[in-house]
């Protein structure tokens, strides 16, 4: 049994209070609170724990640093991703002409994405909240004029976030209500960061130490992609998870895959889950989902009954839609001609293009190093084979001539779409799991918005020697999808209310990525726990008011 694992049968004979499915941001920090007021809270989590004293557990490196030897079989590959926090589930893209099937580089575990990301936790703009005044041409996009709530109704609970996290680091300077936030100082500006800093600063714009979720140990270098070993990450697994069930009585069933809820046309009534080759049947008073914006909506539509014949709660037929997932250019860049940097190291923000002559393009960020050629041998598969037989002396040469920069992304505002969407594929996997499946293409506001962004992007590093990494318009990566469960006012264009509850049920709500009705073009982990506070608020004063 995992660290902190509650036995399952004795899981199936409690009436819990609230069940909450997912253990990331959302989940984390919503069942933290409500254990935290008293409530008897149930986490049930797919993913492995890696809660401290768990065995097996990976940590300081990527699951292919750290196990080389298990690329040699799917089984040990695999094995290694779940342990290193990472989900081994398997996603269809039908977008292009060809079907492609990839596993997502996203968290799955305690903690969620939160365990691997880059710790950045920054407000949304206040005009974020009204979306739709953003953008030159909208197009056929189903971006709405409103979010339910606006930046003066998030405030408060940004910064009960911000302190559950411990946040540290500078205002941004183009936002005046950044300057009134008060968040502890960060570190300064590394030597891999500070020329960059510099060079920016010189041109005109205003890059400042990004918001972090970080305590900044000895030796920190702000780790992401992988599980932080030395203590200093704020994330939902040790900040919200741990506590909720080492000292406010919560309980938590890790490897545990939630099947479909079982529900009559106004509540649900069970959680039907697979844990360790074993069905439960769980029931709780209250049921949220925190899965993330790609497995939450695909339990819904997998919840089909005679009440719910197109999903549960999806009488708007808008469970699934309106998916995005930012678009993310990075690049790499050598601020000095020897420059050998090999650290994460990502502090700079820059926002001068957030909103920009009239129109709104996003943010750009440091990420650091690029990562060993390694990353990419140590996979399974024909490509890793091939990149294995690739002698010693290219292997020195890529790391000798391709590395040594520092990592700058430009991380651009996508629009949600009706026909962008996730929906359970009728194809299983190869673990004879079914997999998720995919819709998502650009649109042609979002062609020419990135085309104009990437060349102020590209303006901007004149005259460093630069190297582009990748393409956003990769659909492989997905760490930021939202989007798929928003909410609104309206029914019929929305799945949740104001609240985040589900129009149609009044015991479900959600609190992953899925509620956003826009993805703005920011970090989305704050604004997430932010959300999860409010909504356990209300949870407390409507649902446990006696």
């Amino acid at each position: 049994m995992a660290e902190g694992d509650l036995d399952a049968h004795l899981a199936e004979r409690v009436s819990w209070d609230v069940i909450v499915i997912g253990a990331g941001m959302g989940g984390g920090v919503l069942g933290h609170r409500l254990a935290r007021s008293g409530r008897k809270v149930l986490f049930v989590e797919k993913g492995r724990s890696t809660l401290p004293g768990t065995p097996g557990t990976i940590r300081g490196a990527v699951a292919e640093l750290a196990e080389p030897e298990a690329a040699r079989t799917h089984t040990a590959y695999y094995d290694a991703l779940a342990r290193s926090g990472r989900t081994t589930d398997e996603i269809e893209d039908i977008s292009g002409r060809f079907a492609k099937r990839f596993t997502p580089f996203i968290g799955s575990g305690t903690g969620g994405s939160s365990a691997l990301y880059g710790m950045v936790c920054e407000r949304f703009f206040a005009s974020d909240f009204t979306p739709r005044q953003n953008f030159t041409d909208p197009g056929d996009s189903s971006v709405p004029e409103a979010w339910p709530v606006d930046y003066q109704a998030m405030a408060p609970w940004y910064a009960q976030a911000e302190r559950l996290l411990g946040v540290r680091g500078q205002p941004d300077p183009l936002r005046p209500e950044a300057a009134s936030v008060g968040l502890p100082a960060a570190p300064p500006f590394s030597a891999d960061n500070q020329p960059l800093v510099d060079h920016l600063r010189d041109r005109g714009l205003h890059p400042y130490h990004l918001p972090m979720a970080c305590d900044y140990t000895d030796g920190c270098t702000t780790c992401q992609t992988y599980l932080c070993d030395r203590g200093c990450k704020n994330d939902a697994a040790g900040n919200c998870i741990l506590p909720a069930v080492t000292e406010h009585g919560a309980a938590l069933l890790s490897e545990c895959r939630v099947l479909r809820l079982d529900a009559d046309h106004r509540r649900v009534q069970a959680v039907i889950c697979e844990h360790r080759g074993e069905v439960l049947t769980l029931k709780a008073g209250l049921v949220v989902l925190a899965a993330g914006a790609l497995a939450t909506p695909t339990l819904l539509l997998n919840s089909r009954s005679g009440d719910w014949p197109r999903g549960l709660a999806n009488g708007s037929d808008y469970v699934g839609r309106n998916l995005m997932r930012h678009l993310l250019d990075p690049v790499e860049i050598w601020p000095h001609a020897d420059s050998a940097i090999t650290a994460a190291n990502k502090e700079i923000g820059l926002n001068d293009f957030y909103l920009f002559d009239g129109q709104k393009y996003g943010t750009v960020q440091s990420f650091g190093a690029i990562p060993p050629m390694e990353w990419l041998i140590n996979r399974p598969g024909t490509r890793g084979r091939a990149l294995r037989a690739i002698s010693p002396l290219v292997r020195q040469v890529y790391n000798r001539f391709f590395t040594g920069g520092l990592v700058l992304a430009a991380m651009m505002e996508d629009l949600p779409y009706l026909d962008n969407r996730v929906t359970p594929s009728p194809n299983p996997g190869s673990d004879g799991r079914q997999r998720m499946r995919i819709q998502y293409r650009l649109h042609a506001g979002e062609i020419e918005r990135h085309k104009a962004f990437m060349r102020l992007f590209a303006d901007m590093l004149t005259p460093f020697r630069t190297r582009r990494l990748g393409n956003g318009r990769d659909n492989a990566n997905l760490g930021h999808v939202c989007g798929t469960c928003r909410f609104g006012t309206d029914p019929a264009t929305s799945v949740l209310d104001a609240q985040n509850r589900a129009h149609e049920v009044d015991n479900l709500y959600v609190v992953d990525t899925s509620f956003f009705p826009s993805s703005a073009g920011l970090n989305p982990s704050l604004t997430v726990a932010a959300n999860a506070l409010r909504v356990a608020a209300h949870i407390d004063d409507v649902h446990f008011a006696n």
